[in-house]
């Protein structure tokens, strides 16, 4: 079943087991003085209700969204080659029987890199494939599709899309791809030209044999079998093909065949577009805010103001029509409401700094050439070098996040503080509506007067 047998469901089903005692068996203390087990956090697939409920959600609200803005569902279906499945085998009799040009279109859909795999490498030197390696040939050739002139001319057009892809197996463990795909309507048969360029299986060429259909829903006859543009239910149509990879980790003790196979192969179960919200903002919202639909159709309201950095590790929502505020920073989440914390979870934590580790000697040395500090009035203002010159350690009012800058201008000391400083801050809070005031002239003389 699926290229697996009763050996490789054995092996699987206790590397699972082995998992889930240890994430039972290992507690931590919350600083609220709860203690929980490791599963307890754990977003794991093959242990957490959390990951199937989150992927749930974020479907749910990719689609909501995706509708709301106008976009058309098209449901595509990805497949390989006949012969790939003879590769796996070692048996190269097709693939050598195939014409030059067939060979080289063939090969023109196989990676050669690190990421994807060095799969041309392997069917140049008549080597066996793996189930992984016609898998990265199928995300290899998605890379491409992603990158045709289609989603090329949508990005210029400054238009929107997205999309939802799984990965299913055939019998015989050989896998193919599912694709909800929104998108202009208009856009429609430049997205199907492209399709049959990025996946030259001839399944992915196959005209649908509906003249009705195509009468109906007033389509040319060029509709693909692999190309459908008339889902009802996208939401349902999706999910009934997540949900074949996922064990109901309640009540499934033992997994199946097909679920292993997700795990023997190490295989991704669902990819998707980015998000409005991204996931790592929903993730560490999610104790107070569930909902990622909520998350979103607040970034989509313009009179509410939303930001997050992954870097400087913060999120700012606010909403202005329930007066609320959402702020987490370094490890602090917070509900604020009119200026009062009514909710609050964790606590800050230090910053930490990444650092670069190369693991490949380069092949040519470069002395770095070491910044000169400059000081004013014995008061560091910055560096200098050769190359890039003089740069300031200050950072200005204006390169100031939202917390940053309200938090700078309520430290500032006014006694000896330079007041051209402060009534630039000044005015730059109220352009950002953290302070609500009347902004007055820049000017030293017209200052010290109304001070």
């Amino acid at each position: 079943m699926f290229g697996l047998n009763k050996n490789d469901l054995k092996m699987i089903q206790n590397k699972l087991d082995n998992q889930s005692s240890y994430l039972d068996n290992n507690y931590f203390t919350t600083s609220s003085g709860q203690i929980k087990t490791l599963k307890d956090v754990s977003y794991s697939a093959n242990h957490s209700v959390r990951y199937y409920a989150q992927l749930n959600n974020k479907i749910d609200t990719m689609t909501k969204t995706a509708l709301s803005q106008g976009l058309h569902s098209c449901f595509l279906t990805m497949t390989l080659d006949g012969y790939f499945r003879d590769l796996l085998h070692g048996d190269y009799t097709r693939f050598d029987n195939l014409s030059n040009e067939d060979k080289f279109i063939a090969l023109q859909g196989v990676p050669s890199s690190e990421a994807l795999g060095e799969v041309r490498q392997k069917i140049e030197s008549r080597m066996k494939l793996d189930i992984k390696d016609l898998y990265n040939i199928l995300n290899h050739q998605t890379k491409r599709y992603l990158k045709s002139y289609a989603f090329k001319k949508l990005k210029k057009a400054n238009q929107n899309y997205m999309y939802i892809r799984t990965v299913e197996p055939h019998k015989d463990g050989v896998p193919h791809f599912h694709m909800m795909l929104y998108i202009p309507f208009e856009h429609i048969e430049q997205f199907k030209k492209d399709f049959i360029k990025s996946y030259p299986a001839p399944q992915n060429r196959r005209i649908r044999d509906s003249k009705k259909y195509i009468q109906d829903f007033k389509i040319d006859n060029q509709e693909l079998e692999s190309f459908q543009t008339k889902i009802e239910d996208t939401t349902a149509y999706v999910m009934k093909y997540v949900l074949k990879s996922f064990m109901d980790v309640k009540n499934q003790k033992e997994i199946d065949y097909i679920q292993a196979w997700y795990i023997k192969h190490r295989i991704m179960r669902c990819v998707t577009s980015r998000s409005l919200v991204p996931q790592w903002v929903y993730q560490l919202a999610y104790a107070f805010e569930s909902d990622w639909y909520h998350l979103t159709d607040l970034m989509n309201d313009k009179n509410n103001y939303v930001e997050w950095s992954k870097e400087d590790n913060y999120f700012y929502f606010i909403d202005n029509h329930t007066k609320r505020e959402l702020i987490y920073q370094y490890g602090k989440f917070q509900v604020v409401y009119e200026d009062r914390v009514i909710k609050e979870i964790g606590q800050v934590r230090e910053k930490k700094f990444s650092i670069e580790v190369y693991d490949k000697t380069p092949t040519k040395w470069i002395k770095k050439e070491i910044p000169v500090p400059i000081y004013q009035d014995d008061k560091l203002i910055g560096y200098f070098t050769k190359q890039n010159g003089f740069k300031s350690e200050i950072i200005q009012p204006y390169q100031m996040n939202h917390l940053d800058l309200y938090n700078y201008f309520h430290n500032m000391d006014i006694e000896t503080v330079n007041l051209s400083r402060y009534m630039v801050t000044r005015n730059l809070m109220i352009d950002r509506c953290l302070l609500q005031a009347d902004k007055l002239p820049i000017d030293i003389h017209k200052t010290l007067e109304v001070f």
